[in-house]
């Protein structure tokens, strides 16, 4: 009994496995760009979706927070605002 268990469990593990492996991967989105507008105002967008894939805007603030947009899976633009007298010293695009 415990070897057809023991069968059992390396048969579904490989199979999970391979299933995991057998699922084609999501290409990230192309023609991506953030830019500031202001101090303490960005944009992001990507222009073309058509590989699948997300994206996200993100900005760091100098007062240390970091901010991100929520995930997008259009070429909606989206902005992300640093307050409470802080400006954007980074900004970017995550693309996953």
């Amino acid at each position: 009994m415990r070897v057809r268990s023991a069968v059992a469990s390396v048969g579904l593990a490989t199979t999970v496995a391979l299933g995991v492996m057998s699922v084609p991967a999501q290409a990230a989105p192309t023609g991506c760009d953030s830019w500031r507008t202001s101090a303490t105002f960005a944009y992001g967008v990507c222009n073309d979706m058509s590989r699948g894939g997300w994206w996200r805007l993100g900005i760091r603030c100098s007062d240390g927070d970091y901010l991100w947009s929520s995930p997008k899976h259009t070429t909606q633009r989206t902005s992300l605002r640093c307050t409470g007298g802080s400006v954007i010293t980074h900004d970017w695009i995550d693309t996953f």
